[in-house]
């Protein structure tokens, strides 16, 4: 059976506020993120609206309004290497909050397979940011995107990446090194 590593770590804040020190980085520094490694070769993949729906929206502050508002978007997995090292690489600058911390899970070759369509047929489902760790019907973020599609477990069931990480945290999971 095929094992696959869960990364998750929060992001440095300020997602909207534009005085954050951090505003700069993207949307998924800033907000936080949940992704694998093993599925497909020498990538972290993770689910998120594509760039084609920022960019018909007009950007990224857009998009970010539009999920704020819980209008859902069109999301689809991509490759995310840069945001966890960026996360990783800003570790020790924002006291530990965006560590990233890391698991593994076993899964079936169908569930392998399942996601690797996903991924290179650039399959999308609704996108969208919680309302108190919960969704509406067919949509979920980041993290319950894994449960929803894949049945692949979090340390607790919710699509807050906030609580994701304190769960992590205390319980204490490894810390990936990015090796």
């Amino acid at each position: 059976m095929p094992v696959i590593q869960i990364l998750i770590y929060r992001g440095t804040g300020g997602v909207y506020n534009s005085d954050d020190p951090y505003y700069g980085e993207p949307a998924l520094v800033r907000a936080g993120h949940v992704g694998v490694i093993g599925v497909i070769d020498d990538k972290i993949i993770g689910f998120h609206p594509t760039p084609e729906v920022a960019e018909s929206l007009g950007g990224e502050k857009p998009l970010l309004n539009a999920l704020k508002d819980k209008i859902p978007q069109p999301g689809r997995l991509q490759d995310d290497d840069e945001y966890f090292k960026r996360a990783h690489e800003l570790s020790d600058a924002t006291n530990g909050r965006t560590r990233v911390y890391m698991y593994e899970v076993e899964i079936s070759e169908a569930t392998l397979n399942d996601i690797r369509t996903w991924y290179n047929e650039g399959k999308e489902a609704l996108y969208n940011f919680p309302d108190d760790g919960q969704f509406e019907n067919r949509e979920s973020n980041c993290a319950m995107f894994w449960v929803e599609w894949f049945k692949i477990p979090l340390p607790k069931r919710t699509g807050s990446v906030k609580v994701l990480v304190k769960e992590m945290k205390d319980e204490g999971y490894d810390i990936w090194q990015n090796d």
